[in-house]
C-alpha cells in the first residue's frame, strides 16, 4: 500500500510538471526529456503521450503491468520560459542529488509563484521591442514613438484579456485591432507618414515561438503535437490579420481620411534626414536595433534575467549578419536568414551552459527580430485590396502573382527560421550542454558517427 501510493504520488507530480510545461511554451521533447529525468531520479520508468492540449503519463518500477496511468486536459497557453528553464534545472538536481518529493513540491510552488518581471517593466520596455523594429525596417522616431503607444496599448489588452482566461485567439484579435487603430488614427489626424509604424504594428502578437516549437516537434517525429501547434498559429495569425484588416477598413473611408487636425508631415521629414545614419553608422545601428528587439521580445516570454546579455549579443549579431548578407552582398534573402539563423542555433548550444538555461529559450527572441514583416505587410494588404475592391475592379493577374509571391516567400522565411534554429538541437539533441562546450560535443558527434 506504501508503494501504491508513492507511485501514484508520483504520477501526479509528474503529471503536474508535464503541464506547467506545457502552458510555458515548451517543445513536446524537452518536456519528455525532463520528466523521464525527474522520473529516473525518484526511481521509476515513465512513458508518455503528449498532445497540445493534454497528457497521459503511466509510472512503473520494472513491470509494465504494474503501471499507474493518469490523463489529463491542458487548456491554457501561453509563453513563461523561466518556468522551463527553472524546471530543466530541477529536473537535474532530481536526477543527481536524488531530492525527496517533499522538496520538489516545495521548489515547483516556488517556480508558479515567482514573477520573473514586473508590470511596470513588462509595460514599459517590452514595447521597446516594436520601437526597434521599425527602426530596423527603416522608419524614423517620430514613428518609432507611435509604435512604442501602440504596441503598450494593445500589449496591454491582449495580456490583460489572456490573464482573465478570456479566448486567446479573441485576445489577439483585440491586441492587434487596438494597435492597428492607434497608429491610423496617429497618421491621419497629424497627416505623417505611417507605413513602417504599419509594419510592424502587430509583429509584436505573432505567435514565432509556437511555430518554432512545431517546426521542431515535426523534426523530432511528434507530428501530432506538431499539427496542433501549427493549427493554433494558423488561428492566432488569421486574428491578426483580421484585426489589421478591420482597422484599415475602417479607415479607408474617405471621410476619415479627411479628418486632419495637424500637418507634421515637414517636421517628419525633418527628423528623419537629422537622424538617418550613414556609412559605419548604418551597420551599428543594425547592431544595437537588433538586440534590442530581442530583448523587448525575452521579456514577453519571460525569459530568465541571467538570459538577457545572450540574448542582446545573439540577437544583434544574428541580425547583423543577416543584414550584411543580403544588403550588401547580394545573397539571397532567404538564404541570409538561414545563414543568420542557423549562427543563433549553433552560438545558442554553446552559450547555453553559460547561463545555465536552455538554448531554446533564448534562440527563440534572438530570431524574431528577422521575422519578415515588410513581406508580409505586403502580402496582408494585397489580400485587402482584394477583398475590399479598393480599385474598384479584379485585380490583374500580375497583381495576384505579385500577392502570392509575398505570400510564399513569408512561409519559406518563417521555415528557413525554425530549422536554422532547430537543427542544431536536433543533432546535439543526444547530449546535454551541462558542464560541456562546443567542441566537445562536435567532436562526439563526429566520434559517434565514424
Amino acid at each position: 500500500m506504501i508503494e501504491e501510493r508513492r507511485a501514484q504520488t508520483v504520477l501526479n507530480l509528474l503529471t503536474e510538471i508535464g503541464e506547467m510545461m506545457i502552458t510555458s511554451g515548451s517543445h513536446t521533447a524537452r518536456i519528455i526529456r525532463n520528466l523521464e529525468r525527474i522520473a529516473k531520479g525518484l526511481g521509476y520508468h515513465c512513458e508518455l503521450v503528449l498532445t497540445y492540449t493534454g497528457i497521459v503519463i503511466s509510472v512503473y518500477k520494472e513491470n509494465k503491468f504494474k503501471a499507474h496511468t493518469l490523463a489529463r486536459t491542458v487548456k491554457s497557453k501561453g509563453l513563461n520560459f523561466e518556468t522551463i528553464s527553472e524546471i530543466s534545472i530541477l529536473s537535474w538536481d532530481v536526477l543527481e542529488n536524488k531530492i525527496p518529493i517533499s522538496e520538489i513540491k516545495s521548489t515547483l510552488k516556488q517556480i508558479k509563484e515567482k514573477k520573473v518581471y514586473s508590470n511596470l517593466e513588462l509595460y514599459a520596455f517590452a514595447p521597446f521591442a516594436s520601437v526597434a523594429l521599425c527602426m530596423l525596417f527603416d522608419g524614423d522616431w517620430l514613428q518609432s514613438l507611435i509604435v512604442y503607444f501602440s504596441t503598450l496599448f494593445g500589449y496591454y489588452a491582449r495580456r490583460t484579456l489572456m490573464l482573465k482566461h478570456h479566448n486567446h485567439i479573441f485576445a489577439f484579435f483585440i491586441g492587434a485591432t487596438i494597435s492597428t487603430l492607434f497608429i491610423h488614427l496617429t497618421g491621419v489626424v497629424f497627416n505623417i507618414q505611417i507605413k513602417e509604424a504599419l509594419v510592424v504594428s502587430v509583429l509584436y502578437l505573432i505567435p514565432g515561438a509556437v511555430m518554432i516549437n512545431a517546426f521542431i516537434d515535426y523534426l523530432e517525429g511528434y507530428f501530432e503535437s506538431g499539427t496542433a501547434r501549427f493549427i493554433y498559429s494558423f488561428m492566432l495569425v488569421l486574428m491578426i490579420a483580421f484585426g489589421f484588416f478591420s482597422s484599415t477598413m475602417i479607415f479607408d473611408m474617405q471621410a476619415i481620411k479627411e479628418f486632419n487636425l495637424f500637418d507634421l508631415s515637414y517636421f517628419q521629414t525633418q527628423v528623419k534626414v537629422a537622424f538617418e545614419p550613414k556609412g559605419l553608422g548604418i551597420e551599428t545601428a543594425k547592431l544595437i536595433f537588433g538586440g534590442i528587439t530581442s530583448l523587448g521580445f525575452a521579456l514577453m516570454f519571460n525569459t530568465p534575467k541571467r538570459a538577457l546579455w545572450t540574448v542582446f549579443i545573439l540577437g544583434a549579431v544574428g541580425y547583423l549578419i543577416k543584414f550584411i548578407l543580403f544588403k550588401e552582398l547580394d545573397m539571397n534573402l532567404i538564404l541570409s536568414i538561414f545563414i543568420a539563423s542557423s549562427f543563433v542555433g549553433i552560438s545558442g548550444m554553446y552559450f547555453a551552459h553559460r547561463t545555465h538555461t536552455p538554448p531554446i529559450i533564448f534562440m527563440i527572441p534572438a530570431v524574431i527580430n528577422m521575422i519578415p514583416g515588410l513581406i508580409s505587410y505586403e502580402f496582408m494588404m494585397g489580400m485587402i485590396d482584394w477583398i475590399s475592391g479598393s480599385k474598384g475592379q479584379k485585380p490583374s493577374v500580375e497583381e495576384v502573382i505579385q500577392t502570392f509571391s509575398y505570400g510564399i516567400t513569408t512561409v519559406f522565411i518563417l521555415f528557413a527560421l525554425a530549422f536554422g534554429v532547430a537543427f542544431p538541437i536536433i543533432v546535439f539533441k543526444s547530449y546535454t550542454v551541462k558542464g560541456k562546450d562546443l567542441n566537445v560535443l562536435i567532436k562526439k558527434l563526429f566520434k559517434r558517427n565514424t
